[in-house]
């Protein structure tokens, strides 16, 4: 009986000695505070070398009881890395994809037409092969016989369209030709005869500015100052000074237009241009020109888009003629995205 009322007492006596610490820790007795201070101090080795000890039984606890659940988790980590590797390629390949048909329609905006804008699709050129597939068609006003480019120059022409895609002839091809023109630059002309500038003295001069292809005469020019009084009538009279006339001439510019037959000679080969007038053209085409379409009402594109360069003149013997090769501007082996100049050649021009 006694020992019984004892452990009540006992119980009773922890228990209002919790809540009056509680009550005051709630109040905020600075002793209790110092206290558990002290205590945490004392305490934090053994709580820390507990931790050490106890850790690795720990994971290794759950890593049998869980271990479902982390596999399936490594697993949706490792999926969503791919998934963002698979955007990262994509929006790469977009901003390269936007720069190239960027540049491929910055050149097809230069000219008063309206242009279809495709993709190439199937396979690339190859040595057999001088044709490519592009996902455009009639359906997109596509017809046979309109110029195709890229950003670098003129890619060929349709051939055949249908709906959705059209075949592409390039211009590597030995049945494709078209008009071209080869406009040689000034550095590239001789004149005959060099400026010529004189003096009134009828010397030449050397190093004047040349700016005109005029002759200009400026007359001579007397000015008189009266005669001071009491002054030497040589040195303080009448003051005249005269201006003769100067002469310059220039030379006008001249630009020469040569024009031809631009032809394919198989993949990889450099494609021939063939002048109409060959006896001026072997003195006025030099190597490093810049090729054009020629245009015209019986040409297959329209003027002024880039062809190639000229790199080699080869002179033949025994004739005014030279064998002038060309090398196009575009990479028909690498060929992406083009455009279509809506220009409807004339059918004469096309053929069958």
């Amino acid at each position: 009986m006694f020992s019984s009322l004892s452990r009540r007492r006992v119980i009773v006596l922890v228990v209002l000695t919790c809540l009056l610490l509680i009550t005051l820790d709630k109040r905020g007795n600075p002793v209790i505070d110092r206290a558990r201070g002290v205590f945490a101090t004392v305490l934090t080795p053994f709580d820390t070398a507990a931790k050490a000890v106890s850790l690795p039984f720990q994971r290794a606890w759950d890593g049998i009881t869980n271990y479902g659940n982390v596999q399936r988790e490594n697993q949706a980590l490792r999926d969503q890395i791919e998934h963002q590797k698979g955007n990262d390629v994509e929006a790469q390949s977009a901003v390269l994809e936007y720069r190239e048909l960027l540049k491929t329609v910055q050149l097809a905006s230069k000219f008063q037409y309206p242009w279809v804008a495709g993709q190439v699709v199937g396979d690339s050129p190859s040595n057999f092969q001088n044709t490519v597939e592009i996902n455009v068609g009639s359906l997109q006003g596509v017809a046979v016989g309109m110029p195709v480019t890229d950003g670098a120059g003129l890619v060929g022409r349709i051939t055949k369209v249908f709906p959705g895609r059209s075949i592409v002839l390039l211009i590597t091809d030995p049945d494709y030709a078209i008009k071209a023109q080869v406009l040689s630059t000034p550095d590239q002309l001789k004149p005959s005869k060099p400026p010529v500038t004189t003096t009134p003295s009828g010397l030449p001069v050397n190093g004047l500015p040349s700016t005109t292809s005029t002759t200009t005469t400026t007359p001579a020019t007397t000015t008189t100052q009266p005669a001071v009084p009491g002054s030497n009538p040589s040195t303080g009279g009448d003051t005249t000074t005269s201006t003769a006339a100067v002469t310059t001439t220039t030379l006008p510019l001249k630009v020469v237009r040569e024009t031809g037959m631009l032809q394919g000679q198989g993949a990889d080969k450099p494609c021939v241009l063939r002048f109409i007038d060959t006896s001026s053209s072997v003195t006025s085409v030099k190597v490093g020109a810049i090729v054009d379409t020629a245009g015209g009402n019986d040409g297959l594109a329209p003027q002024g888009i880039p062809i190639g360069r000229i790199t080699a003149i080869q002179r033949q013997t025994g004739s005014s003629s030279a064998l002038v090769e060309v090398t196009p501007n575009a990479s028909l082996n690498r060929l992406n995205f083009v455009v279509v100049l809506r220009y409807v050649p004339n059918s004469d021009a096309v053929g069958p």
